[in-house]
């Protein structure tokens, strides 16, 4: 059963690094914070800032894992548990790809409603076996 749905302010910060260079991306935008389950999600629409307009990102945090969910113009299910390696496939308008997402660390602070206010991950992103990225995503959620 899923209860009613909060409006929330998303500040979203990431940073890529490779080999070559280092890319951040930050941004803030309005969402909905809703429970289902055991688990607390927030949804929000991307856009030309993350490079994903046209799609909407679902961020799914339980006691075990944080879930990622893209629909639209990417489709992905990126899911992180600490120590852990997925395998994930990510459908972007060029085509599919095969990922392998290894999570470093994930971190997540609660208010006194049990509702997450800042998640935290850090973790590397492989393609064909090898490391492509080191990444960290970092979002606060404010009521």
């Amino acid at each position: 059963m899923t209860e009613e749905r909060k409006k929330v302010w998303l500040s979203i910060s990431g940073t890529i690094k490779n080999e070559e260079d280092k890319d951040s991306l930050e941004f803030l935008t309005e969402g909905d914070l809703y429970k289902e389950a055991n688990r607390s999600c927030v949804t929000y629409k991307e856009s030309e800032v993350s490079g994903m307009e046209g799609t909407i990102t679902t961020v799914c945090v339980d006691a075990q894992k944080v879930s990622v969910i893209r629909l639209g113009t990417t489709n992905s299910i990126m899911e992180f548990e600490r120590g852990k390696r997925n395998l994930t496939w990510y459908s972007t308008p060029y085509g599919d790809v095969t990922m392998g997402i290894l999570t470093k660390d994930v971190f997540v602070n609660y208010n006194e409603d049990k509702e997450p206010t800042k998640v935290s991950i850090d973790y590397n992103i492989e393609i064909e076996g090898v490391t492509n990225s080191q990444n960290i995503l970092n979002i606060k959620i404010t009521q």
